[in-house]
């Protein structure tokens, strides 16, 4: 409920403190990535395994301003986490954004979306947690996602979504799958189009709710990304998280 009063007061929020319009920002993200190269990605695809961490940490506590970045391992499987707190001290909810370490492409996107936050000055309430974590390597399907969420857990922590992001796979393109409750999503459907209207057209649709086969156990926002769309696919997922936080 809390959330569902925060999106559907996010514009008189904005008017009556005087900041900066969802639309305004939504232009800002837009002119930030018209143009921008893809350095993360060329860079990323360089490295495997411990050198590819490595990378990832030295962007997320140099470049991007992680202000804390840990690793987690528990039976082969592990993620890397990084922690950006946002405005609200107490009782901090979490943001998940999460890709898989075998797919750069989403590993960059995730570089890319932190990287305008910081650029741009996006202020947030809620903590956003980047997630970098193993693929799973059997039939089994558990991943590092595994770890983060026991992690979660065990820290009596709430985490209020996770935007998944892959570049594979054959989900529709420009398109949120919500796996996310009916009259939660139902909201998202009718109010988030509107506002990514200007960087294109995108369609938010109800997906599987709960999934029980996927090891991150809060509401799953997935969105397949199209590689040579670099500009816009980040542009759009960038204004996708700033709104949702």
């Amino acid at each position: 409920m809390k959330r569902l009063l925060l999106l559907s007061l996010v514009v008189l929020s904005a008017v009556a403190c005087k900041t900066i319009t969802p639309e305004t920002r939504i232009a800002q993200i837009d002119q930030f990535f018209n143009g921008k190269e893809a350095a993360y990605s060329a860079s990323i695809q360089q490295f495997t395994g411990e050198k590819q961490l490595d990378y990832l940490t030295l962007q997320l506590m140099q470049e991007l301003g992680a202000e804390d970045i840990w690793t987690l391992e528990d039976e082969g499987q592990y993620a890397l986490v990084a922690e950006f707190p946002g405005k609200e001290k107490k009782n901090p909810q979490l943001s998940l954004i999460s890709a898989s370490l075998d797919d750069p492409t989403a590993c960059a996107t995730i570089l890319e979306v932190l990287e305008a936050y910081k650029k741009i000055k996006i202020q947030h309430k809620t903590t956003i947690r980047a997630l970098f974590y193993s693929p799973a390597v059997d039939s089994t399907g558990r991943n590092g996602l595994s770890v983060a969420n026991q992690d979660i857990q065990e820290s009596g922590e709430m985490a209020q979504f996770d935007i998944e992001l892959s570049s594979r796979g054959e989900q529709p393109e420009h398109t949120f799958i919500l796996e996310e409750t009916p009259v939660f999503a139902q909201t998202l459907i009718e109010v988030i189009p509107g506002y990514l209207a200007p960087l294109g057209n995108y369609e938010l649709v109800q997906g599987k709710y709960p999934n029980a086969a996927w090891p991150m156990k809060c509401p799953i926002y997935r969105y397949q990304l199209v590689p040579d769309d670099f500009q816009k696919e980040a542009a759009v997922v960038t204004a996708f998280t700033f709104l949702l936080n």
